[in-house]
């Protein structure tokens, strides 16, 4: 796996970040940050109590003893100050009065005719929140790269940050080779696949088909560069007789860096870089597509958009079956995940689109590594395509 893991950094050192446009945090939902957000006001944006009780001077409260009772403060109340030697009930996210500095929580305090009586000391700073110890006023709510989900937006319009620089959201032009696909004769659940993949890290893809004829492969691949800020082709990257993309690029003059990796499946996979857009040349088979998809090509669109977080979440799993196979390749393998971290194998032929549509993780056998056994220790990266 450390081959191809290099092979893919490789990949990702080649990938420059789109630039960057300025919209409103509300619009922001799913996009990635291109420069820091900042906090306007800070979090908490008052002191306040973390709990219900009574507001006190520590002082005070050295010990046992009974307070009068000033009055009440409720969240939004904008109290006066604390009289020397007595207490405020107050409860959770109301400001604290001015000169209190410690809550005594209401479970370890007697409250009867206006007074309170109290059986230990109040510590300071006790039950109290301070202004800004979340995030201060001109700290850092969230980082470049960040992508801005629901807590994220919840952390923004705390903060009062109200807009955001974010990078642009990138096109990728997808192109599947093929007179079966062009034709109709086999749908193009690869493209389908891919185009919702896309647009689950923000992309904004296209997709077209293209007859098994190299100058129309390379016209189409042409046409994609000039429009697109990465190209994804399917199909067509083999050594067969109609595998055309190879010379396409050839023909377009295009940088290849990459073509056939250690890997089953998804072997064929290609990358290149024609006219400064990175292509990326998927092998057709659908579990082989998508495989190279995550391995390679996802960790790269998510560079491009600026993303710093652009691996899988990686669990160690065990299987639920023996699998068998050969060393000599790192093998990838769909699965279902089951109760008592267990991951079950699902689909075996690379031309097998079900077995992908099944599982919720992919499974990482080492090249060194021929037949497990059930129970044996893997890694398996977490599959979800709501996020990034």
């Amino acid at each position: 796996m450390k081959r191809l893991l290099a092979i893919r950094d490789a990949i990702v050192g080649a990938i420059r970040p789109l630039g960057a446009e300025e919209i409103a945090a509300d619009a922001a939902l799913g996009r990635y940050l291109a420069a820091a957000a900042i906090a306007r006001v800070p979090a908490p944006p008052h002191t306040c109590s973390a709990m219900d009780g009574y507001a006190v001077r520590a002082a005070d409260v050295g010990g046992a003893c009974a307070l009068p009772v000033a009055g009440a403060v409720y969240a939004g109340d904008v109290p006066g100050p604390l009289a020397p030697g007595t207490a405020t009930r107050i409860f959770t996210g109301a400001t604290l009065p001015e000169g209190a500095d410690a809550v005594v929580r209401e479970e370890a305090v007697r409250a009867d005719g206006g007074v309170a009586t109290f059986g230990a000391p109040a510590r300071p700073g006790e039950n109290v929140r301070r202004a800004g110890e979340d995030v201060p006023a001109g700290g850092l709510a969230l980082a470049p790269g960040a992508r801005v989900g629901a807590r994220q937006a919840a952390l923004l319009a705390a903060v009062g940050a109200a807009r955001l620089a974010v990078h642009r959201r990138a096109r990728i032009a997808i192109v599947a080779t093929g007179d079966e696909v062009l034709s109709g004769r086999t749908p193009d659940s690869n493209g389908a696949a891919l185009e919702v993949l896309a647009r689950a890290i923000r992309a904004q893809p296209s997709r077209r088909a293209v007859a098994d004829r190299l100058g129309a492969v390379a016209d189409a691949i042409a046409a994609a560069v000039a429009e697109a800020d990465a190209v994804v082709t399917i199909g067509g990257v083999s050594v067969g007789e109609r595998d055309h993309v190879p010379a396409a690029l050839a023909r377009l003059g295009a940088d290849v860096r990459v073509h056939g990796v250690p890997m089953k499946p998804g072997k064929p996979f290609l990358f290149a870089i024609a006219g400064g857009t990175p292509v990326f040349g998927l092998p057709g088979s659908p579990s082989a597509c998508l495989a190279a998809f995550e391995v390679f090509a996802r960790p790269a669109l998510l560079a491009l958009a600026g993303v710093t977080r652009r691996e899988r979440a990686a669990v160690p799993l065990r299987l639920a079956e023996a699998v068998s196979g050969r060393p000599g390749r790192a093998r990838l393998l769909w699965a279902r995940l089951e109760p008592g971290g267990r991951a079950r194998p699902v689909g075996r032929d690379a031309a097998q689109v079900r077995g992908p549509a099944l599982a919720d993780a992919l499974v990482v056998v080492p090249a060194d590594a021929g037949d497990l056994p059930e129970g044996a220790e893997v890694t398996a990266w977490l599959l979800d395509d709501d996020a990034a």
